[in-house]
């Protein structure tokens, strides 16, 4: 009886050690948009200075995911993940937004204040969440890349030789149609510029896309006015960009064969990873 009582309390001991840091970084990236944004309280920040240095985080929208973790919680969504990534990403950055906001529900109650752009961050708008997946069990060298390896997630080992200037990527777009003015918004970006096939409007009908226009803006007061400038516009936010930047890799000197030339790669890296 004793022994299989310590035994659950080892097992419900691990357990809160590996939902643990992900709680503290929900409370990390909450209380930095918090801070940031307008519904913080300057009180708040009296005492809480010290606690700050010592929990110091470069991201503000990323939940770093040890897949140790992942393979442990559940052996199947950790091989589904690492096979088919790109498949699932979306859904892991739909999961890490509702995790966080289900912690932090104030989070979600300053985003509708804002008008349903997200919270403000130094002039930006949050509104999506990412993750970092780390600690994967197997690491490649850049020689052994093939196309087997392509959708897949998948770690390699290397030098950073070159990188490239930080320039802006459109995440989601919303592109208003010149003709009658009506909003298409959330328009998923897949690798390069993807505009509206069709017009929203049943009596506009516009099928070119040369004649869908960019909306660049994302406030919640901006929106509001073009609302009540164009009624018709159909609502919607503005689009959402991320850093980018172009990392060039080369493999490892002690991964060279004899008498070859060493192999590189170009890595992108966008969001709080640049």
């Amino acid at each position: 009886q004793p022994a299989d009582e310590n035994d659950m309390d080892e097992e419900e001991e691990t357990t809160e050690r590996q939902i643990y840091p992900y709680q503290e970084q929900a409370n990390q990236l909450a209380k930095r948009q918090l801070k940031s944004g307008s519904t913080y309280s300057p009180e708040e920040e009296d005492g809480e200075n010290e606690e700050d240095e010592s929990d110091r985080s470069p991201f503000s929208s990323t939940i770093c995911v040890n897949y140790r973790h992942l393979h442990s919680y559940d052996t199947d969504l950790a091989e589904a993940i690492e096979g088919e990534y790109v498949r699932f990403e979306p859904y892991l950055r739909r999961a890490s937004k509702e995790f966080v906001l289900g912690i932090h529900p104030a989070l979600d109650r300053a985003n509708n204040n804002s008008g349903g752009g997200g919270m403000m961050k130094e002039g930006s708008i949050i509104t999506s969440y990412f993750v970092a997946i780390y600690n994967c069990s197997t690491v490649i060298p850049v020689r052994a890349l093939r196309t087997g390896t392509i959708g897949r997630f998948s770690a390699i080992s290397g030098t950073v030789t070159r990188t490239s200037d930080v320039r802006p990527e459109l995440l989601v777009g919303s592109f208003r149609c010149k003709k009658c003015g009506l909003v298409a918004p959330d328009i998923p970006q897949q690798y390069h510029l993807t505009r509206p096939p069709l017009c929203r409007n049943p009596r506009c009908q516009n099928r070119n896309p040369s004649e869908f226009h960019l909306e660049i803006g994302g406030s919640g007061t901006n929106r509001a006015q073009d609302d009540e400038e164009n009624p018709n516009s159909g609502g919607g936010g503005g689009s959402e960009f991320v850093d980018w930047q172009r990392l060039r890799v080369q493999e490892n000197a002690d991964e060279i064969p004899p008498g070859s030339m060493p192999r590189t790669v170009d890595v992108i890296v966008r969001n709080e990873m640049v």
